[in-house]
């Protein structure tokens, strides 16, 4: 009976440590979101003429808050004239008439199935415009020039360290019971063995 519970103990302990493990393991994979599959405008494309609306397909369906789409030319101005519309995994936004040949970009930020924030660029020329060009200073807080992807990429960050946290405070409650269990059936054993000239009533 002494070895068998031993052996049930112990098989125990080796599943939880097994179980952590697993679980820390998979922290950073389990952070994966949603990924953008296709935009229109393509990341790169050369447009003929100004595009009407942008839409943005992604990989699941996106929640509807914390959505946002602006398309930027080089002084910063947003030519998005209306909220982005969410159907399922696609997102479009209506843009204003009268576009010239230039430059621009495509800034995103929506919120994935899972609950996480994800945000992406994608840039695009009209015509024979030039590509559009970052400038080094730092757009004016609240304005239309604001850079989504930065923005939202320390949001992501927070939110994967916090979940990291999570799982490493979880796994090590995990280890702490099992010490806990083990050093409790340590002492039970210790407390049943026979001392030297006594009667050992063990059962076996």
């Amino acid at each position: 009976m002494r070895w068998s519970s031993m052996f049930r103990t112990r098989i125990f302990v080796a599943g939880v440590v097994v179980a952590s493990a697993v679980v820390l393991a998979t922290a950073v994979p389990a952070a994966a979101h949603d990924e953008l599959l296709q935009s229109s405008p393509a990341v790169g494309e050369v447009m003929t003429a100004a595009p009407e609306v942008v839409s943005l397909s992604f990989a699941d369906e996106v929640l509807a808050m914390g959505a946002a789409v602006i398309v930027v030319d080089q002084s910063g101005h947003d030519w998005v004239a209306a909220e982005p519309v969410l159907d399922e995994a696609t997102v479009t936004a209506e843009l204003e008439p009268g576009m010239p040949d230039a430059g621009y970009e495509l800034r995103w930020r929506v919120v994935s199935s899972d609950g996480h924030p994800i945000s992406g660029v994608v840039p695009f020329t009209i015509g024979d415009g030039e590509p559009l060009t970052r400038t080094p200073e730092p757009a004016a807080a609240g304005g239309a020039d604001t850079t989504i992807a930065e923005a939202q990429s320390q949001s992501t960050q927070e939110n994967q360290g916090a979940l990291r946290g999570l799982l490493i405070g979880v796994a090590g409650a995990g280890i702490a019971v099992a010490v806990l269990f083990l050093v409790s059936f340590l002492r039970r054993r210790k407390a049943a063995t026979p001392r030297p000239g006594g009667t050992d009533t063990t059962d076996v």
